[in-house]
């Protein structure tokens, strides 16, 4: 039985290239569909890395957009894409110092 599930989230920063990279395969993996609802109703596979890419190049900060998935058991891949989307990875400040600074 295939069922509809869809998740809105609003940009803060753009996705990164790995997260990205990750909703593709994703979308690839499963037994159904996974698609972007743009902001002007246009609807992208989001299978389709290139076509992927080449929107999410111009949402800005703050944008509001629609993930519909469609296929069994949508609600389990809705929780993987949440994980993705918000999933932060450390920065080069918050990463544990190796070396320490000199003293004079």
């Amino acid at each position: 039985m295939n069922n509809l599930n869809s998740l809105t989230f609003q940009f803060k920063n753009q996705l990164r290239i790995d997260q990205i990279i990750k909703i593709s395969q994703l979308a690839k993996s499963y037994n159904g569909n996974i698609y972007l609802v743009t902001k002007n109703e246009s609807v992208i596979n989001v299978e389709n890395l290139s076509t992927f890419i080449t929107y999410l190049l111009t949402v800005k900060n703050g944008q509001v957009m629609n993930l519909i998935i469609k296929g069994p058991y949508p609600h389990l891949k809705l929780n993987d894409l949440q994980q993705i989307i918000t999933k932060t990875t450390k920065t080069r400040k918050e990463k544990r110092r190796i070396l320490q600074p000199a003293v004079k």
